[in-house]
């Protein structure tokens, strides 16, 4: 299979036409995309932003426009989709002069790529026709193949490779196989279902109902049929204690997962995952897929997006020796290529999906630090906090927060206290704790709590008020926060896409003024959270969160916080008359509900439709109404009509 090439113009108007022409003549021959937003009229094209919706797609000319920003995150994603033997043309029109930006111009200029100048055009090459070769499994597609058609009883096969090896083919034919021969008890679950979409796209050419088999994670833990077989795609991105809950309910198991990066785990599930399956009884097999299917072996674009990115970056062991503690900028991460790429990857293996775009802003963002735990002797990486720091919200913006009017980016702790109606914490600085990480072999030690400490030392010594962080919720993460004075402030409602867990939301004070009044916001969050969680939750996941909180010393050890009727009267106001969301207001609501039952149709119609856990389709239903908005306009009606009544 031929290489893929790379040619480089500048963003101008002559460049733009002379590729235009390219490109016209290319789709003459063959599939092209164009990746921006100056696509030529009746050329295939996608923005940026929905690259990822072409996923599954191939095609043989590229023409990409790298602006400000830089949308890293799509140019690895559309290379992704260009064959071997392909030409990505890259519009370069990046005139920063930021630490990330500096990295791109020197990555262009490396003499593989084609720089064409303004008087060349002619140098873009043609691009034939492709000829598709015939279908045919790699030696290590075989090889996992017949692995999975001996897979016995108690036994879990474990296919781990970089993107384009074709695991997703390789998974789709082997449930299509069993399907065909009608095996019963097969199931297939994924942190989500866009996860398996080119996997179910395979099986549905042995039998057209392959999509039935598959149940997403919640699902699968509340069903009480057993799988015989079960199949979890993307399993690095489950958190393992998830993952052995899985596992214990089939006879069989077939694990997948990509290693390296953005989409990857790194080497956190070998380290971490398997050997917890191992312990539970598990005969845990290997294998890797290696072979590319889509380009060819050693292909220089593949190579260079790897060392650009950095994503293939790994985390080495290190040795046991003494450890310092060293606070680094993102501009000095530049200038240590080994470190970066250790803190890379070391975040990588945390079951954190690290995208590309991710890189550029640790680099560029003068509010990102990074808290790196070294070797006092070899400086490698034990450990690593990544922080953001968060300005407060304005009085006015803090009130629109609340109402469910405005989410600003870039202030996530400060808009999480608005939005609970504690104004006055939001106006408060905050530092963010983004990503957290120890080494798989280091864990267990102290260390994490260690880097908790020292980032709170720090950010004392700079003034700020708050500390948080938001994760996905696990018993051991969140037991670790709270050893380190952190208190649960939120849990969402909906699957994070890369844990496949609700995320929580804790806080402690910096500030000794603070603790006080965060304490308050602590006492509301146990007070609300038993009316709350059975109403939007799964029952497992209530569950996981109650035994913690309710552990010695837990969260729910005291709920006397104090209860305002006119607070939540004003919180059903800005219900009922603007845009606060049911998840925010339910306990108000519920507590005004029963501190004055409604007699008149539209109150009972409000209290009757909250009494259940919160089903957004069978509300819709019910109410007569379609979907989640068309559900909430109704009882936002019904609440102002409640309202009314009682002369509010």
């Amino acid at each position: 299979m031929d290489a893929r090439s790379l040619y480089h113009l500048s963003a101008d108007p002559l460049a733009r036409r002379a590729v235009e022409t390219w490109l016209r003549a290319s789709a003459a021959s063959d599939s092209v995309l164009w990746v921006g937003p100056h696509a030529p009229e009746g050329m295939p094209h996608v923005a940026p932003a929905q690259a990822g919706h072409w996923l599954g797609h191939e095609v043989q000319a590229l023409v990409f426009e790298a602006g400000e920003p830089l949308a890293v995150d799509a140019l690895v994603t559309a290379a992704g989709l260009l064959r071997g033997g392909g030409t990505l043309v890259i519009l370069d029109g990046v005139t920063s002069d930021g630490v990330f930006a500096r990295r791109w111009r020197a990555a262009l200029a490396e003499p593989w790529i084609q720089a064409i100048g303004s008087r060349s055009m002619d140098r873009l090459p043609p691009v034939p026709a492709a000829t598709p070769a015939p279908f045919a499994w790699t030696p290590d597609q075989w090889v996992a193949l017949d692995r999975l058609a001996r897979l016995e009883t108690g036994e879990c096969l474990a296919l781990t490779a970089p993107r384009g090896r074709g695991k997703s083919t390789l998974l789709g034919e082997f449930l299509g196989m069993a399907l065909a021969r009608r095996e019963a008890g097969i199931t297939l679950t994924a942190p989500g279902s866009r996860a398996v979409d080119a996997l179910l796209a395979r099986a549905r050419q042995w039998v057209n109902a392959a999509d039935r088999c598959y149940r997403a994670p919640d699902r699968l833990l509340d069903d009480s049929v057993r799988p015989d077989t079960l199949i979890v795609d993307e399993a690095a991105n489950l958190p393992v204690e998830r993952l052995l809950r899985l596992a214990r309910r089939a006879r069989r198991l077939v694990l997948a997962t990509t290693t390296g990066g953005f989409e990857g785990s790194g080497q956190g599930f070998r380290l971490r995952a398997l050997p917890a399956l191992e312990a539970a009884g598990f005969r845990v097999r290997t294998q890797a897929l290696d072979t590319p299917v889509r380009w060819g072996p050693g292909d220089p674009l593949e190579d260079w997006l790897n060392r650009l990115f950095l994503l293939e970056a790994e985390s080495l062991t290190p040795s046991a020796q003494a450890v310092c503690l060293r606070w680094r900028t993102g501009a000095a991460l530049a200038n240590l290529p080994q470190t970066l790429e250790a803190v890379t990857g070391l975040l990588a293996d945390a079951h954190y999906r690290t995208r590309p775009s991710d890189l550029a802003r640790w680099l560029d963002d003068p509010g990102v630090r990074v808290l790196c735990m070294e070797g006092a002797g070899d400086g490698a990486l034990f450990g690593v906090a990544l922080i953001q720091e968060e300005a407060g919200l304005e009085p006015a913006l803090a009130a629109a927060v609340w109402a469910g009017e405005r989410r600003p980016q870039g202030h996530f702790l400060p808009c999480t206290l608005a939005a609970r109606g504690d104004l006055d914490l939001a106006a408060e600085a905050a530092w963010r704790i983004q990503r957290i990480a120890v080494h798989p072999r280091w864990q267990g030690r102290g260390l994490g709590g260690r880097l908790l400490r020292a980032v709170a030392d720090r950010a004392q010594l700079e003034g700020m008020g708050l500390l948080g962080a938001s994760f996905g919720l696990q018993p051991a993460l969140l037991r670790l926060w709270r050893r380190a004075g952190y208190g649960l402030v939120r849990v969402g409602t909906q699957p994070d896409a890369a844990s496949g867990q609700v995320s929580g939301v804790v806080l402690r004070a910096v500030a000794p003024a603070l603790q006080p009044r965060l304490e308050a916001t602590w006492e509301a969050f146990r007070r609300d959270w038993p009316v709350w969680h059975r109403r939007f939750l799964s029952a497992a996941t209530a569950d996981m969160v109650d035994a913690v909180l309710a552990s010695p010393a837990g969260e729910l050890a005291r709920v006397d916080a104090p209860v305002d009727p006119a607070a939540d009267r004003a919180e059903v106001q800005v219900f009922a008359e603007r845009a606060r969301p049911l998840e925010w207001v339910l306990p108000a609501l519920l507590r005004q509900l029963a501190a004055s039952p409604p007699v008149e149709p539209e109150g009972r119609l409000l209290a009757a439709s909250l009494n259940a856990p919160i089903d957004w389709p069978r509300l819709a239903r019910e109410l007569g109404v379609s979907g989640r908005r068309g559900a909430t306009r109704r009882l936002r009606r019904a609440a102002r009509t409640w309202l009314e009544a009682q002369g509010r």
